[in-house]
Formats: structure tokens, C-alpha cells, sequence
């Protein structure tokens, strides 16, 4: 479970500390949040674990417990598959004043079909349709915050391959699981570079980070278990979880500007991070997205 040899001399090549510092991450039960949670307890970090799965988030906390004993990690609830339980995680944000300096939007589904409970397409509804609606709610909070604050979100090497058709935005004529996990992918990075500029002169500084190609629990799976063996037997192929998880301490070892993109070095799939190009088709179209997307929670809420 400990962190490899390779990945603490990067970091430490990195000369930073995150002591004093919160870090909330959701979905960080297993994969690249669990990563991105126990690399920033080796910087000395407080940490949130916002999960769905109450119980496997404690086994997880058990877990790293065991390598850093000393650690403060809090477990909050949080299913991005139920508004409601968006709701309820910010108002115990609220409430209680929880102090955060850096907030990562990891969690997210892959090649699920079904709806959620709110009844948007499961993919599109978790991975874009949540996260807009969290970050409407929470950023309004972290701007009030008397520091600066480092807000993330999870986007994917393929987002530029995907396309916006609006006039069937839910693939209900024909569901293609692929296009559809790259249009939540695209959407979530037109949202997060238009909160990077509404934000610029704020507190708060948006990024996009993104793992490459790698195989995660979630990832493998998806597609059962042959795929998931496969997957295990050719893993040298993809950039390990822990590598993936990375790209937030690149960020904050760096001065980029607001808006960047973080991923793997080697054709923005493999390797350490490194910042990404932002291609113009996550600059532009942002104010149809917004109206789209604010139009479908009002239908919910």
C-alpha cells in the first residue's frame, strides 16, 4: 500500500508541504483518489474522504492509518448519483465551517448504464450534470475563505475526442457507452476552463487534471472480469493509479495559470505530469453549455 520508492523521490523533488493544509477528495476509496489522498498525507495534510460507500471508505481509512498513524482523516458521504446527497454534504460543510485549501473532484462512473436517482443518464449525470451542481454550491463557500484555494476537477484524455449534440445530448437514438463517458468528459472540461475565468479574481484557482490511460477499479470493472484479467496481465501498459494521481502536486509545485490542464507527459497519456494543451474546443461553447446545463437541474430542483 505504501507509496513507491519512485513516486516519494518525486514528490520530494518537488520541495513542498501541505502541514496546516486540508485536502478533500471525493471518490477516494480506492484508485487514483485513494492515491491522491495517501500522497498528500506523506506531505503532512489533513484530509477529507468524501465517498459514496461509507464502509469501504473506513476500510480505506484503516488502511493508511496503518502507514501514517498520526494522520487526521475525516470521512464525509457524499453520492454523486443523488443530488440530495450533494445537499446534505454541503450543508455539513457549512454548518460545521470546515476549513478547505484543496478541493479535487476525482470521483466518477465509467460504461454504466441506468439513470441516476434524479433521473439523468447515469454517466453524464454523475460525471458532469454532479459535479456542476456541487461546484455551484460549493465554490460560493470556498470564496469566503480568508485563503487561497486550490479547486480540481477530473476531466479525461479523451475529452477531445468527444463532440455536443443537443439535440440528443443523452445518446437516446443510439447509446454508445465510449461517447458518452468522453461527452461528460468534455462537458465537465468546457465548465471547469468557463469557472476558471469567472474565478480568476478570486481566492480560488480552477485546474483540470486527468490520469492518462490507466486501469482503475472502476475502469476494469466495467467490463467484467475477463477484461479485468487481461487488464492485470498487461498492466505495464498503463500508468499505475498512483502515477495517475500525481498531477495535483505538480500544480501545486508550479505557477500555472488558472485554467491549465495536468496529465501525463508522454502523449498526455502515459508518464509524470506535465501541464496539457487547452485545446479550443474546451474554450469555446461554454456559455450554450451553462444555460443547457442550469435549464436541466431546474427540471430536478
Amino acid at each position: 500500500m505504501a507509496l513507491t520508492k519512485k513516486t516519494v523521490n518525486w514528490i520530494n523533488k518537488l520541495n513542498i508541504s501541505l502541514k496546516g493544509k486540508t485536502v478533500l477528495v471525493t471518490g477516494s476509496n480506492s484508485g487514483v483518489g485513494f492515491k491522491t489522498v495517501e500522497s498528500a498525507l506523506y506531505l503532512g495534510a489533513d484530509v477529507i474522504m468524501a465517498c459514496r460507500n461509507k464502509k469501504k471508505a473506513e476500510a480505506a481509512r484503516e488502511e493508511l492509518i496503518k502507514e501514517y498513524p498520526n494522520a487526521l482523516i475525516q470521512i464525509l458521504q457524499l453520492d454523486l448519483s443523488d443530488l440530495s446527497s450533494i445537499d446534505s454534504f454541503t450543508k455539513n460543510i457549512f454548518d460545521n465551517k470546515i476549513d478547505i485549501d484543496i478541493f479535487v473532484n476525482n470521483a466518477g462512473t465509467f460504461h454504466k448504464s441506468g439513470v441516476t436517482k434524479d433521473g439523468f443518464e447515469n454517466v453524464l449525470g454523475t460525471n458532469y450534470f454532479a459535479v456542476y451542481y456541487l461546484s455551484e454550491k460549493i465554490l460560493p463557500y470556498l470564496e469566503t475563505l480568508s485563503h487561497k484555494v486550490i479547486y480540481c476537477n477530473t476531466i479525461s484524455v479523451v475529452h477531445k475526442m468527444a463532440k455536443i449534440d443537443y439535440d440528443d445530448f443523452y445518446f437516446t437514438r443510439k447509446y454508445k457507452h465510449f461517447a458518452v463517458y468522453a461527452r461528460s468528459k468534455l462537458c465537465l472540461a468546457k465548465y471547469s476552463y468557463y469557472l476558471s475565468k469567472r474565478y480568476e479574481n478570486s481566492n480560488i484557482d480552477v485546474f483540470m487534471i486527468h490520469p492518462g490511460i490507466s486501469v482503475t477499479p472502476l475502469g476494469a470493472n466495467a467490463f467484467g472480469n475477463t477484461v479485468k484479467k487481461l487488464a492485470g496481465l498487461m498492466k505495464w501498459v498503463f500508468n499505475s493509479p498512483e502515477k495517475s494521481s500525481l498531477s495535483l502536486y505538480y500544480i501545486i509545485s508550479k505557477d500555472l495559470q488558472t485554467g491549465s490542464i495536468v496529465g501525463p507527459h508522454i502523449f498526455e497519456a502515459w508518464g509524470y505530469p506535465k501541464e496539457n494543451r487547452v485545446r479550443k474546443c474546451v474554450k469555446e461553447g461554454a456559455d450554450e453549455l451553462i444555460k443547457f446545463s442550469d435549464n436541466e437541474i431546474k427540471k430536478i430542483i
